[in-house]
């Protein structure tokens, strides 16, 4: 309990943070997410959301779309949390709300695989935690464990609806963006440094070959979602000084 409670890519510091900027400097890329799942529609009426903590960046709304939802969350205090906040909010319908402290993600992305294997009419929702990796002791693109957890979730998201937003990049310069854009495919690391960092040389990503580059940091999110797919991306001031571009792709069955 006490690790997760301290756990470096959300835990107690982290809903500290949400108790504090939530409502302020958070609001633009809460608005801004919350519109793009809107536009998710999946048909399944069973959703599990893999590493949601408390639920601060994901709209409520969300959840009466489904009969049962399932978090996979490490975080005691969070399975709190998101329990209040659920019940504070004023949807027309609720789901059944289940947690699982289990890791089937990070050491053990196989029993993720295993989860899915019962059967359920269940789609997934990635909740910012494929581009926590890298704080969660994921070293280098080339570690083993990402090439794993890579597998594990092609696998879970065949033949299911699914959605992702999660770090691109991060670092001490703002993104050149407000609300979200859209954009027909995954932008490449150059064309991310044109379009949201003006194409400045300083604005180079520090990534897979250990590069000093202080600027930015890449998040290892590269090779789980189809690059082909339409992409959305976000500004998150997740501190003052502190920037984060956010990166969202879904598919919906029909």
């Amino acid at each position: 309990m006490t690790s997760a409670l301290w756990n470096p890519a959300g835990g107690l510091r982290y809903h500290l943070r949400g108790y504090r900027y939530a409502e302020t400097v958070w609001a633009p890329f809460r608005f801004a997410l919350a519109e793009w799942l809107y536009g998710w529609e999946p048909p399944e009426r069973k959703l599990v959301i893999v590493g949601p903590s408390a639920g601060w960046c994901v709209p409520a709304f969300l959840f009466e779309r489904f009969d049962e939802v399932l978090c996979l969350e490490p975080d005691p205090l969070a399975h709190f949390l998101f329990r209040r906040r659920l019940a504070r909010a004023p949807l027309d319908a609720r789901p059944r709300l289940s947690f699982d402290r289990e890791d089937r993600l990070i050491e053990h992305p196989e029993r993720l695989i295993e989860l899915f294997a019962k059967g359920g009419d269940r789609a997934v929702l990635f909740s910012n935690v494929l581009g926590q990796l890298r704080v969660l002791g994921v070293t280098s693109d080339s570690d083993p464990r990402l090439e794993r957890i890579r597998a594990a979730v092609k696998e879970v998201t065949r033949g299911r609806s699914w959605a992702s937003f999660h770090d691109r990049v991060s670092g001490a310069i703002e993104p050149v963006l407000e609300g979200r854009l859209d954009t027909s495919e995954r932008l490449s690391d150059a064309d991310l440094r044109e379009t949201f960092y003006l194409g400045e040389r300083e604005a180079g990503v520090r990534g897979v070959r250990g590069e000093t580059d202080p600027m930015l940091v890449d998040h290892f999110t590269r090779g789980f979602f189809p690059e082909e797919r339409p992409h959305a991306y976000f500004s998150w001031t997740l501190m003052p000084g502190a920037f984060h571009l956010i990166e969202a792709t879904c598919q919906r069955l029909v």
